[in-house]
This record gives structure tokens, C-alpha cells and sequence, in this order.
């Protein structure tokens, strides 16, 4: 049955209300009442970490045992929820160890999507799947990174298996996968933020670190996305004082071209100088999207931020077609992840999207580093 459209009113209400718990969560509010939602919060934390804490100290004690594949595995993961990079973290990764000479392939949940068991997106070659079933995160990988195939599942030890029976991988790449501890991984990759590192520094639910920020010891290599900052020597320390063997290697996130997502043209970065554009997105940071489309010179008419990995319906879409045309925009922008959650129900003229690198400061250390098999993250 089709959801009926909610006026235009409560429909913002909605989103709005929605955004605000985000914020709440994030540590970016610190007003009276985000304290009172915090402490409301705070013993559902308690449990979580100690939930969390005896969980983990059966793999301590050999009472559970985590499953190891045929083949190496780098793990790319967060210790926050989202919006430092990881995606593009994936990508640069994937490239890297294709560049090396290396058969990869990517394994990741596919949060958002319907598969439960373990189901190939891509074969290398096309896209087999859509963003319903396999999430949006593991189509956009699917689509970037020509030559790797992309497995998605709830069980990355059965969607592991697959990979390796089906493509015959030389290195896994998990997405995603620091808090997946029934795997057993050669490297974990964590990927942070400079101006938040920690994040709020509360642990979910009351915040938005999906761990106590000690996980971090797991980690052997840190990417820490710069975000512009001129000084994150401090930032370094502080990660040093929590892990102190992890490598931190600094990278940034930056603006590649544009493509007009009706017939994949590209568009160089100075193309969107002075043009009134609406600009929409539900990603993990969508204030970075937006400023960057500033920082290239755009006139940002109109902004529209939904929840990360919104699903978007037809109303979404016409209040996104409505709200164009009422701001007087030329052209609509929005990210390569909401492009693939949309996939081809999206009809609305004149519509862009931006793609973004993530580079990476000594690429050729990082290089080094991914592709030695016998270094591992500390334990």
C-alpha cells in the first residue's frame, strides 16, 4: 500500500524533529533540554558498556573465538557514527591495493537494505542489485570501484565465504567492520574526524561513540581527516594518549567533479561558480556537503537535510521538486549516496552530483602499509 504524502508542514516537523535527536546525540546541541534527553539516556549507556564489556571479555578468555577467512582482511570502521569519511576511506583503499596487483573484494553489511543473507551487489562488472535490498553505501561502492566485487550480508562470516568461493579474492576489504567482532581481521582501519574525534564523547545511546573510546587500541592504522584544520597536532596526541601503537596517517576529504546524474556527463569543479542551486542530502554530516558546495563558489538557494540513509519515497521527491521551484534554483545537488538510495525513480531536470576523493598525506607509506600482509593491528 502506498503511504499517503503528509502535508508539507507536518512533513518539516517530521525532519526537523528527527534532525534535533540527531543533534542531541551528536553533542552538537548543548542546550538545557539535550541534557535532560542526555541524562534520561545515560543508564542505557551503562548497561550498553557493561553489556559490551562482558561480551568482549568472552573472546578475551577463549571462550569465544573469532572466525578467520582463507585470505587477509583490512577492516574500515568508525568509532562514532558516521560523517568522518569512511566511504571514501573504501574507495581509496580499494584502489590502492588494485593498484598493487591485488584481486579485492569489499564486504559490507548493507545497512539500509533488505538482504539478511549473503548476496553478491556487484561481480566486478555490473551491478546486480539496488540500494533496497543491498543499502545504499554498498551500491555507491559497487558503482565507484570497477574490477571489485561487493558481497553484502548480516553474517560477514557466510557473506566472507561467499566472496572467497565465488571471486577468489587475494585481500577482503570490510566495510564497516571495527564493532564486528566475530570476524577475525589482519588490520583495522580506523577513519576519524580532527574536529571531532571522539565525538561527543558519550557513549550510545546517550551519544553517539559507538564504543568506549579504549577500542581505538584495536585499531593499527588511524586516517584522520584533517577537515582543513591547520593544527592537529594536539588532535595527534590525543589519539596517541588512548592508542598509543596505532599509525596515524592524515588525509582530507576533497571535492573531485561534479556528474549530471541523467546521463553520467562529468562536470568540472568550477561549473557550479555562481549558479543558485537547491542542495539536499541525508548523510551522517550534511553541514560539510553543504559548506563545501560553498567553498566552490555555489549559491546555495535552498537546503534540505533528511536522516542519514533516508528512505526516499515520491513525496520526498515532490517537495524536493517543489521546493527547487519555489527558491528560484537552477540545479539540484545532493551526494553520491543519496544518488544510489534514489537509484531510477529519481526523474527531477537538472539534477547534479558531487564526487569526493579521499587523499591521503604519505600515500605511498600508506600504500606500503595495507599491502604487508605480516603487520597486524595490536591486540
Amino acid at each position: 500500500m502506498r503511504r499517503a504524502a503528509p502535508p508539507k508542514r507536518l512533513f518539516g516537523c517530521i525532519i526537523m524533529s528527527s534532525r534535533y535527536i540527531e543533534r542531541v546525540i551528536l553533542g552538537e546541541d548543548r542546550g538545557a533540554a539535550s541534557w535532560l534527553i542526555r541524562c534520561a539516556l545515560w543508564p542505557l549507556s551503562l548497561i550498553y558498556r557493561a553489556g559490551l564489556a562482558v561480551y568482549l571479555g568472552l573472546y578475551s578468555v577463549g571462550l569465544k573465538q573469532r572466525y578467520k577467512l582463507s585470505v587477509p582482511i583490512i577492516s574500515v570502521g568508525n568509532l562514532t557514527f558516521g560523517g568522518t569519511g569512511k566511504t571514501p576511506a573504501v574507495q581509496t583503499i580499494c584502489r590502492l591495493l588494485v593498484q598493487s596487483g591485488k584481486k579485492v573484494v569489499v564486504l559490507s553489511r548493507g545497512h539500509g537494505g533488505s538482504a539478511e543473507d549473503a548476496v553478491a551487489v556487484s561481480d566486478g562488472e555490473q551491478v546486480l542489485i539496488d540500494s533496497a535490498e543491498a543499502g545504499d553505501e554498498p551500491v555507491l561502492l559497487a558503482q565507484s570501484l570497477p574490477g571489485v566485487p561487493v558481497v553484502v550480508g548480516k553474517d560477514r562470516r557466510l557473506s566472507g565465504n561467499l566472496a572467497c568461493e565465488k571471486f577468489k579474492p587475494d585481500i577482503i576489504v570490510l566495510d564497516d567492520g571495527l564493532q564486528y567482532w566475530q570476524l577475525y581481521r589482519d588490520l583495522d582501519i580506523v577513519v576519524m574526524s580532527a574536529a571531532r574525534p571522539f565525538g561527543s564523547g558519550f557513549v550510545m545511546p546517550m551519544g553517539d561513540l559507538r564504543e568506549p573510546a579504549n577500542g581505538l587500541r584495536r585499531a593499527g592504522i588511524v586516517l584522520l581527516n584533517t577537515d582543513g584544520k591547520a593544527e592537529i597536532e594536539s588532535v595527534e596526541k590525543r589519539i596517541k594518549r588512548v592508542a598509543p601503537r596505532v599509525e596515524i596517517y592524515r588525509c582530507e576529504r576533497k571535492p573531485e567533479r561534479f556528474i549530471r546524474v541523467s546521463d553520467g556527463q562529468p562536470l568540472d569543479l568550477d561549473w557550479i561558480k555562481d549558479r543558485r542551486v537547491l542542495a539536499f542530502c541525508g548523510i551522517g554530516k550534511p553541514q560539510s556537503f553543504m559548506d563545501m558546495l560553498v567553498s566552490l563558489g555555489a549559491v546555495v538557494a535552498r537546503q534540505m537535510v533528511f536522516s542519514d540513509h533516508h528512505e526516499y519515497l515520491q513525496e520526498d521527491i515532490s517537495l524536493i521538486e517543489s521546493e527547487k521551484l519555489s527558491s528560484g534554483a537552477e540545479v539540484v545537488v545532493t551526494t553520491q549516496k543519496d544518488i544510489a538510495r534514489l537509484g531510477n525513480h529519481f526523474s527531477i531536470e537538472h539534477t547534479y552530483t558531487l564526487v569526493i576523493r579521499l587523499e591521503v598525506e604519505d600515500k605511498s607509506s600508506f600504500a606500503q602499509r595495507i599491502n604487508n600482509k605480516n603487520t597486524q593491528s595490536p591486540t
